[in-house]
C-alpha cells in the first residue's frame, strides 16, 4: 500500500507536504480518518460534513455518496485535507475499503512521525 502518491514525509526537516503545501510534524495536533458528502467536497472546510463508516441512517439515503480522507488539524486551527478517494464512492463498497485501509495507513504514519 503506498501512500506517497498522498504524502510525502521530510524525516530531515521534520515536515510533511500534501498538495496545499509544506507543513511541520510539530504543528499537527490531531489525525482522523473520515467520510465526507460528496456533495461538500471542495466547498467550505474540509470535512464540516461527514457520514459515519458504518450502515447509514435511513435519512441519508438521498444522497449517500462520500469521499474517504484525512483530515489533519494544526496547532492554529488550520483543518488541513487528505482526499484518498480519487471518486465519489459508497460505504463498504470495495473502493470505500480499498481508500479506507488506505487513509488509516497515512493516519497511523502521521501519529508515528507527528508524535501525537
Amino acid at each position: 500500500m503506498n501512500i506517497d502518491e498522498y504524502i510525502k514525509f521530510d524525516d530531515i526537516n521534520k515536515q510533511f507536504t500534501i498538495p496545499s503545501g509544506r507543513y511541520s510534524y510539530s504543528d499537527v495536533v490531531r489525525v482522523s480518518v473520515l467520510n465526507e458528502k460528496a456533495k461538500y467536497k471542495g466547498k467550505g472546510v474540509p470535512f464540516t460534513a461527514i457520514l459515519p463508516s458504518g450502515p447509514l441512517p435511513s435519512g441519508i439515503l438521498q444522497d449517500p455518496y462520500l469521499f474517504v480522507g484525512v483530515k489533519i488539524v494544526l496547532k492554529d486551527g488550520t483543518i488541513l485535507a487528505i482526499y484518498v478517494s480519487k471518486e465519489k464512492t459508497m460505504v463498504n463498497t470495495n473502493q470505500y475499503i480499498q481508500d479506507r485501509k488506505v487513509a488509516e495507513k497515512i493516519k497511523e504514519v502521521m501519529k508515528n512521525v507527528c508524535e501525537i
